[in-house]
């Protein structure tokens, strides 16, 4: 008896340590184990990854010189862009890797689809000067998503009027403002642009795109409860006047918008001059 009772404390020790250890490697097959996400999270990247294909399958519609497609697969793109962030937040499923993913795939679907396009539609003419051209726009499309990333992560970064309007042109809009040679002539088969100025087109939107002037942004007009029926049958005449007439409607969206960059530009200007006189008389 006496030697039994010596051995208890070295027998618990023993099983202490074996607890100990199986509990250690319970948790390291634990943190091993794949982590099963609900559907409802794992639906804005499907919807991420969509609006890629969908931008890619552009590409391939120009090679088959399907113009109409080829605008109409990154038109998709776009449409499927805004929606992945909005049903993320919806959600609340916004995640790190969902803007990394969001990002790449802004930067093929406005970045390098439209200035391929547009190269197979009218700058393969020029040789060597229209790669370039093509290059130029994709290049400072990646610049543009860089900075944009930068000022999400800091929003000091952001300038006094960055809460109010957009800094250079978004991705979006400068795809749609590199496609316009080819809107305006599917819009109006009479008019023809020379391929000297499409890659001059091309070159002032990735300047644009680059750029700190401010632009308008739809995301941050100032709308209210009261905006509730103009906005909704806004939006109703646009998708009807876009499904029965797409390309005449496009062109009439990027007039609009090129035309209100002044008044953006003049607009953003009484906001930086009413923040600055509303800080001198608080100081």
């Amino acid at each position: 008896m006496p030697l039994k009772n010596k051995d208890q404390p070295l027998r618990k020790k023993i099983a202490l340590k074996k607890g100990a250890i199986r509990g250690s490697l319970q948790k390291k097959i634990a943190g091993r184990r794949i982590k099963v996400e609900p559907f409802a999270a794992l639906l804005p990247h499907i919807i991420t990854v969509t609006a890629l294909c969908s931008g890619l399958t552009g590409i391939r519609q120009a090679l088959l010189e399907n113009w109409e497609g080829a605008v109409f697969a990154i038109l998709l793109a776009a449409f499927l862009d805004g929606v992945d962030g909005r049903l993320a937040r919806l959600l609340g499923t916004s995640s790190h890797f969902g803007a990394e993913l969001d990002s790449f795939a802004d930067l093929i679907n406005f970045g390098v689809v439209p200035a391929l396009v547009m190269y197979f539609y009218a700058l393969q003419s020029l040789g060597n000067p229209g790669w370039a051209v093509v290059l130029f726009f994709s290049t400072c499309m990646v610049l543009r998503l860089a900075r944009f990333n930068v000022m999400a992560f800091d929003e000091s970064k952001f300038p006094l009027w960055g809460k109010n309007f957009s800094v250079g042109a978004p991705a979006p809009a400068a795809a749609l403002l590199c496609l316009s040679p080819l809107i305006f002539e599917l819009a109006f088969p009479g008019v023809n642009f020379n391929s000297v100025v499409v890659a001059f087109i091309m070159i002032c939107v990735g300047g644009l795109m680059v750029s700190r002037l401010p632009t308008l942004s739809f995301k941050k007009l100032p709308l209210n409860q009261q905006h509730t029926i103009p906005v909704v049958l806004a939006v109703v005449t646009f998708f009807g006047c876009l499904y029965s007439a797409p390309w005449q409607t496009l062109a009439l969206v990027i007039f609009c918008y090129v035309t209100s960059m002044p008044l953006v530009f003049w607009q953003c200007r009484l906001f930086v001059k009413k923040h600055h006189s509303e800080s001198k008389n608080q100081s």
